[in-house]
């Protein structure tokens, strides 16, 4: 059994899948080369709202992700 990590880099993969990992926990890389860790709680036209290991809720808007990491069993 291993990990498989899915990539999404491009904003139009970003915006289609998004919903599919509400409530799962994905690694976030900002424009500005900033990486965030946190649980999925929802998705709009516009962006994202994640929970932060602090557990306050953060929303990040489409044009500052640069791209989303998500690892699954496989």
């Amino acid at each position: 059994m291993g990990t498989r990590q899915l990539r999404l880099n491009d904003s139009v993969q970003i915006r289609k899948r998004m919903s599919d990992f509400t409530g799962k926990t994905i690694n976030v890389v900002l424009t500005d080369s900033t990486a965030i860790v946190g649980t999925l709680e929802k998705t709009s036209d516009n962006g994202i709202v994640l929970k932060n290991m602090r557990m306050k809720n953060v929303s990040y808007s489409f044009d500052k992700i640069a791209e989303i990491y998500f690892d699954t069993n496989a």
